[in-house]
């Protein structure tokens, strides 16, 4: 499975209400890991950081 796709099913998972922020700390390692493995570039991840960013200021509101 693509590093893209298995990052996208991580951060839809956060949109779910019983998402946890342990779940959240595991997808933010997870992006880092792809991109430190070159399976990312640095600009998908700044968008998947961007993603994951506006799923943690849904659950802070």
């Amino acid at each position: 499975m693509s590093a893209h796709i298995i990052i996208n099913e991580a951060l839809e998972s956060l949109e779910h209400a019983a998402s946890t922020p342990d779940q959240a700390l595991a997808a933010q390692r997870m992006i880092a890991e792809f991109l430190v493995d070159r399976s990312i570039t640095l600009l998908e991840f700044e968008h998947y950081c961007a993603r994951l960013n506006k799923v943690a200021r849904k659950e802070a509101a």
